[in-house]
């Protein structure tokens, strides 16, 4: 700039000036609070000398204090990327990029289209800004000049150190702060100093280089990566809570991998072809449907015991329909009590005046008590089985003990005993036989169906993930177990058993599950075949999953690597001026010929 040498008497510490600008310097106008009109009659204002258009000129002291302006250049990248913003608008631009894409994975498919290219565009344009070379327009110019710096204290900030007071010519220059210990090896000789137009040097003389030191020790942006590990973690968490990810990884995988499509109709035929997760299966044919080790509703609303949602598929005869004596026992003895306390017509033993009469005063008659002992004796055969059963009888027959009673009824003596009873007795008696029976029948019943369980060995037992039925039988469970309906729930054992023990299906799906139990028997999970909405969701799931765990774990690496290289960058970039600065010798020892 051009300063009026009549003003140099009012130059102080601390300065204020004003200035305006010219086609060729800038002009001081004003200089602690001395203006320029003030002084238009004292004195003429020495010619202005022309000087280079590009040119940093600076406030003169004396004519010998020359600097040469040697070229203007653009900042190199190294140059740029200290004054590059961190990318934390464009982490945050990708971070809710993932967000869209994660709801776009439960939105309306109308709107999917459009997130997922939003989503897309932002991905893109924040991946260019981060990684992107600068434009030549967003290079700042640097001029090269060369003069001799020294410390001259004007203009200079008090309380900075010894780099604050250093000027180049009569324009003071401002340092990075590490570089104090260094700036003094180049005062007071000829220097080549690269600047902004703001007065900060980035190059001096022959080592002190910003470009060097972001070439060697680059500056670490951490905090985009800290941006992204939020978000990463934060999808990834809603990805495991919302939405199911086994079967999409599954279909994914075996779909890239290249999947087939195979029906069949017979075992033989599906034990010949190689099948893989994910291929598309569909078969028809007759087999058996599964009964799970524990029954379906077992202590709920009814009893099913068999799962037509999986079907056991071999060649081997179908299981015998399901007996048990125990039952039938049992059912001949509430048979014979049901029959006595509520006899029809045709069931009565004796005459019709004497049962009239018997009726009319409020009373039951049992006409064959003979007959209830011993079925009771047939079923209960263990002395500790029906034993408030067996108490009640030995009652109602005036014997001694049970065994007793049991003697008389099998030598004859009650034949033709009739037993009177009142309403109450007579229904006590019903419901200790129904008490007694049914703990039998739930019994076998259970073992029964357990038997089912254990189907030959080998073939295939084929089931839907999804719990669908395989078959096109309505299946009505028997209701829920108590002491009224025991024979019910194995009437329904046996009723299903006639027809789900060899019975048509059909089953197809996409396969999602491939093992083998220990009985040599293949299992095979099918899953209906997704549309092709479904198919993009279950490919979008996955890549949406594989990409917020790579960048999780690419970006939780490079923030703990550029935190461990930013905290010793200093101490590097110290060490290495010390080494240029003052390099130590090594020394060579020397060998005195022989």
């Amino acid at each position: 700039m051009h300063l009026p040498p009549f003003w140099e008497q009012y130059i102080s510490a601390d300065n204020h000036v004003e200035i305006i600008k010219t086609q060729t310097l800038p002009l001081v106008i004003s200089l602690n609070g001395h203006s320029l009109t003030d002084h238009i009659n004292d004195r003429p204002l020495p010619p202005v000398v022309g000087a280079e258009p590009a040119r940093n000129a600076s406030i003169r002291k004396e004519e010998s204090e020359h600097v040469e302006l040697l070229n203007i250049r653009k900042e190199t990248p190294e140059e740029h990327m200290l004054n590059r913003p961190n990318g934390l608008r464009e982490a945050g631009i990708i971070s809710a990029a993932l967000l869209l894409l994660f709801f776009s994975l439960i939105s309306p498919v109308l709107v999917v289209p459009w997130m997922i290219f939003v989503a897309v565009l932002m991905i893109a344009w924040g991946c260019w800004n981060l990684f992107r070379r600068p434009a030549d327009h967003e290079l700042k110019e640097i001029h090269c000049l060369r003069g001799t710096p020294k410390r001259w204290g004007l203009f200079g900030e008090s309380g900075q150190g010894q780099i604050s007071n250093i000027s180049l010519g009569t324009v003071d220059l401002a340092y990075p702060a590490h570089w104090q210990s260094f700036v003094s090896a180049d005062l007071g000789q000829p220097t080549d100093v690269d600047i902004y137009l703001n007065r900060q040097v980035v190059r001096q003389g022959r080592y002190l280089s910003l470009h060097d030191e972001m070439k060697h020790f680059p500056l670490q942006h951490w905090g985009k990566n800290a941006v992204l590990i939020a978000s990463s973690l934060l999808v990834l968490i809603m990805l495991l809570s919302y939405i199911p990810l086994g079967l999409p990884l599954k279909l994914s995988v075996a779909w890239l991998q290249g999947a087939q499509r195979t029906e069949v109709s017979s075992v033989q035929a599906l034990e010949r072809i190689p099948l893989h997760i994910g291929d598309s299966l569909k078969i028809q044919g007759s087999g058996m449907c599964y009964v799970p080790p524990t029954p379906l509703n077992a202590s709920a609303a009814g009893f099913m015991p068999f799962d037509c949602s999986g079907i056991y598929w071999n060649t081997a005869a179908p299981l015998p329909q399901p007996e048990s004596d125990i039952i039938d026992k049992a059912s001949a003895l509430l048979a014979t009590v049901n029959s006595q306390l509520h006899p029809s017509g045709s069931d009565q033993k004796i005459n019709p005046q004497l049962a009239s009469a018997i009726e009319k005063s409020g009373m039951i008659l049992l006409d064959d008590f003979s007959d209830i002992v011993l079925k009771t004796r047939d079923l209960c055969g263990e002395s500790n089985d029906c034993v408030r059963l067996k108490n009640a009888l030995v009652n109602l027959g005036n014997g001694k003990d049970w065994n007793s009673l049991v003697k008389r009824a099998r030598s004859g003596s009650l034949d033709g005993v009739n037993v009177l009873l009142r309403p109450v007795s007579a229904e006590s008696l019903e419901r200790l036989t129904k008490s007694a029976t049914s703990s039998f029948v739930y019994q076998e019943t259970r073992q029964a169906a357990a038997a089912l369980n254990s189907p030959p060995p080998g073939g295939f037992l084929i089931s839907s993930d999804e719990g669908k039925q395989l078959v096109n039988h309505t299946l009505q469970p028997a209701a829920s177990p108590n002491e009224d309906n025991a024979l019910e729930q194995w009437n329904t054992l046996k009723r299903m058993t006639s027809v789900l023990l060899h019975t048509p299906f059909e089953a197809q799906g996409v396969i999602t599950s491939l093992s083998t139990d220990a009985n040599g028997t293949r299992h095979i999970a099918l899953h209906s075949e997704p549309d092709i909405i479904t198919l993009w969701r279950y490919l979008g799931t996955s890549l949406l999953l594989i990409g917020v765990t790579i960048g999780l774990g690419y970006n939780t690496f490079r923030l703990i690597q550029r935190q461990r290289m930013n905290r010793r960058r200093l101490a590097d970039i110290q060490s290495y001026y010390e080494s240029c600065f003052n390099p130590q010798l090594t020394p060579v020892p020397l060998h005195s010929k022989d």
